[in-house]
């Protein structure tokens, strides 16, 4: 037996490896797909366009350093067919603008979004197509910064191909995009988890934060792309939901580093809740009324998520010196969660020091992704091994609480069953049950046979009153039914009748030298009228009581 169950142990084990292969090979084929440079349409002939831009005064335009006015007009002089089969392309940050060519408006950006979106949209590229000119002409861009105290910018201006620019941008953001996704649908798979498991204990509150975690931390990576504002055309809205999971991300970062390092008892997701919730309800409000804007606002989440970081470092530092984490575990934490919220402070000082400049790391992201990554599978490892416990410690309960002979409950869980508190004012009917003749069975018919009545019993009262109560085989040949039927209940009777109706049957099939038949007797209980012990004495005299009329009548 034992070296079956080995086998089969092995044969399982070998099921999951051979899918989680199969899941990195495809998770791999479609990352490499779209990172391979294999585009149809490129565009060979686009050449810069940055030069000689001045202001409406004649100054050059440093499109490294905008000016701080709250609009002007950039211009640029162009020479005939010059345009011809061109789009004008650049990126775009924290200015609405209007595009004219010789004075006709030729492309608008002013996002009619809701307040409560905010006016920032990020990085954004655009491709302009261009009318054929045969003369000389003006090329202008009126721009209305956004945020004057910290003007935007237009960067990267080329003239080429519309088409391959936005092309080459989705491309160029499609494998971050594709690991957000594959991010996401971990986190969502540990976090139904955490709820959905049986035998997880205070575990599924790590694991829950942990799905949590990796699902915000997804959408905000993949918000800061611009792979899910091209494919939508709504960067405002996108760029929004970038902002709210910001402003939540603290949250779970701190009841993971929590759970993770046995800091339970800690008072600080409670402290960062409280702020973040703040945070968030702040700047929606303050947003919605056009006093401040998410991005004026934007320190805040930045101060308040450093906080975090910081507080989630004292927190495994916390775990170390009181050694409340194994020892072979302290290595893999302090890589894989030390490395991301050291290079996180990091990054988030970069920003704050040059935030006009600043384009964000690609291999923070990865980084990113690598810790998630390697979180989830340690919590499906978890999983795996809390599930197998639990499936243990589950059987040996039951084994503990189940008559072997019968499948019925046995005396221990009567014990237990009484013992727990029963809801106030229920009502149950307790059935005393005792087979008659069974030692007359055993000595005539052998205890095979008397075995085989105990079990046929058991099964017509278990289908009997099984539906509407709990059966238990409390020794021998006696039996208790706790119905959650009222003895006059029409659906207790005729639990009663099916329970003769199935001896008769049993009797008359087999036809037996002794048949089989049982004496009963039951009496009501409310919980908190009297004491349990009492109404199964009650119960139990009817029993005897009618045991003895029907030896009477033998």
């Amino acid at each position: 037996m034992d070296n079956a169950n080995g086998e089969k142990k092995i044969y399982l084990d070998s099921r999951f490896y051979y899918c989680l292969v199969i899941a990195f090979f495809v998770c791999f084929v479609l990352i490499y797909a779209f990172a391979n440079n294999n585009l149809i349409l490129s565009d060979n002939s686009s050449k810069a366009f940055d030069k000689n831009w001045h202001y409406e005064d004649g100054t050059e335009v440093d499109f490294d350093n905008f000016v701080s006015d709250r609009s002007f007009t950039i211009e640029k002089n162009i020479e005939k067919g010059s345009l011809i089969n061109k789009s004008l392309c650049f990126y775009s940050k924290n200015i609405y603008f209007t595009v004219f060519l010789d004075g006709n408006a030729i492309y608008d950006y002013h996002p009619n979004a809701p307040r409560l979106f905010g006016k920032s949209y990020g990085v954004y590229p655009h491709a302009i197509s261009l009318p054929v000119l045969y003369d000389d002409c003006t090329l202008k861009i009126t721009v209305d910064n956004l945020y004057p105290e910290t003007p935007g910018f237009i960067h990267t201006i080329i003239l080429g191909n519309g088409n391959s620019f936005l092309l080459n941008e989705i491309r160029k953001n499609a494998v971050e995009f594709l690991l957000c996704t594959l991010m996401m649908a971990l986190g969502v798979v540990a976090f139904i988890l955490g709820f959905a498991g049986k035998h997880f204990g205070d575990r599924r509150y790590e694991i829950i934060s942990m799905g949590t975690f990796a699902i915000v931390a997804s959408i905000w990576i993949g918000c800061e792309t611009t792979f899910p504002a091209l494919i939508s055309g709504k960067p405002v809205a996108i760029h929004f939901v970038d902002y709210m999971m910001l402003a939540i991300l603290p949250l779970p970062i701190v009841l993971f580093a929590s759970f993770v390092t046995n800091n339970k008892e800690s008072k600080a997701g409670l402290v960062v809740a409280l702020f973040s919730s703040i945070n968030l309800l702040t700047q929606i409000l303050l947003t919605s009324l056009k006093i401040k804007d998410y991005h004026e606002l934007l320190i805040i989440s930045h101060i308040i998520l450093g906080t975090t970081v910081i507080c989630a470092l004292v927190l495994f530092i916390k775990s170390l010196i009181l050694k409340k984490v194994p020892k072979g575990l302290q290595i893999i934490m302090a890589i894989t969660f030390l490395v991301p919220l050291v290079i996180g402070i990091v990054e988030l000082i970069r920003y704050r020091i040059r935030p006009r400049l600043y384009r964000g790391t690609p291999a923070y992201q990865y980084v990113l992704f690598l810790f998630i990554l390697l979180c989830c599978i340690y919590e499906f490892i978890s999983i795996s091994e809390l599930s197998r416990k639990g499936q243990y410690a589950e059987i040996m309960e039951k084994m503990a609480y189940t008559d072997a002979l019968t499948g019925l409950y046995n005396r221990e869980y009567y014990n237990k069953f009484i013992d727990s508190e029963l809801p106030e004012g229920e009502h149950y009917t307790f059935v005393m049950l005792d087979m008659n003749q069974l030692k007359d069975v055993n000595d005539k018919l052998g205890h095979l046979m008397g075995d085989e009545y105990i079990k046929s019993l058991a099964s017509f009262i278990k289908e009997a009153f099984g539906e509407n109560g709990t059966c238990f085989r409390m020794g021998g040949d006696e039996y208790l039914v706790i119905s959650k039927l009222l003895s006059v209940d029409v659906k207790f009777l005729e639990s009663l009748d099916t329970l003769y109706r199935k001896i008769n049957e049993y009797n008359e099939k087999k036809k037996l030298e002794i048949p089989l038949s049982t004496a009963l007797g039951y009496a009501d209980f409310s919980v908190g009228s009297r004491n349990v012990k009492e109404a199964v004495k009650e119960a139990d005299a009817k029993m005897y009581e009618r045991k003895k009329k029907m030896k009477e009548n033998v």
